[in-house]
């Protein structure tokens, strides 16, 4: 299991995809997280200095995309034969990739959370502007945030080993992430209970960052909780599928 481990992780120091992916999704937030900053005004926007570092979310869809490819792109290639060849244990090897991603979505997380909220802070200090959050508050975000890309990094594996096409996999979760979810919010009723306890709705509330755009959502730990739920429903039922599956190259 080690060695699986410790291939999928050079898979991953090795790919340029995934170099690529994570380098440009830090760069970005950390740009849009320094023009917003700058921009900002407290006064006539309702702007919160949550909805600021909340800005580091973006990179949760990244790492959703990373997990996803993690598996999609063995099938894509014809890699899936000679992987399973050297270890044929379909559990293990998305356990591997499994733990693998995990491990780079919290590296993406800390990346993309930490040099955000240190802009972010250093931006409104140097512009006068009282965060209105105490240390515990940032920290409480800070890990939120860290902790949900992980988990969607994970939800990613499940998903790519659930729907092995790679184009149908990341459309399909990047459909409902970005678009269904928030169109379904607009439902009566319908809306406040997907925004409470949908996919967005648990990462807002383990992320830590309500405000009116995300409207009321759970506790942190109850979100965390949630979140986990879903990504180890989607884990099981990918493996399942894997283990099920004729492979063909």
């Amino acid at each position: 299991m080690t060695r699986l481990v410790s291939a999928e992780l050079l898979k991953l120091r090795s790919t340029r995809t995934a170099l690529a992916l994570i380098g440009s999704v830090v760069g970005l937030v950390v740009l849009i997280g320094l023009i917003a900053s700058i921009t900002a005004d407290f006064k006539r926007d309702d702007v919160r200095t949550v909805d600021l570092l909340g800005i580091a979310g973006f990179a949760q869809v990244f790492a959703l995309i990373l997990g996803i490819l993690a598996v999609t792109t063995e099938f894509r290639h014809g890699t899936i034969t000679p992987t399973l060849t050297v270890g044929p244990d379909r559990v293990r090897l998305v356990l591997a990739k499994l733990v693998a991603h995990v491990l780079a979505g919290l590296l993406l997380g800390i990346l993309a959370v930490g040099l955000t909220t240190a802009i972010v802070l250093i931006v409104l200090s140097s512009r006068g502007i009282d965060t209105g959050l105490t240390n515990g508050d940032v920290a409480g975000v800070v890990v939120g945030l860290v902790l949900a890309t992980g988990l969607w990094a994970a939800l990613g594996v499940g998903l790519g080993a659930l729907v092995r096409n790679q184009v149908g996999a990341i459309v399909g979760a990047l459909g409902w992430a970005l678009l269904v979810e928030n169109l379904l919010t607009i439902i009566p009723t319908v809306g406040d209970w997907v925004q409470k306890y949908g996919l967005n709705g648990a990462t807002n509330a383990l992320s830590h960052v309500e405000s009116e755009q995300t409207g009321d959502v759970l506790s942190q730990a109850a979100g965390g909780a949630l979140l986990l739920l879903y990504t180890t429903a989607f884990v099981i039922a990918g493996t399942l599928a894997m283990r099920r599956r004729d492979i063909t190259s």
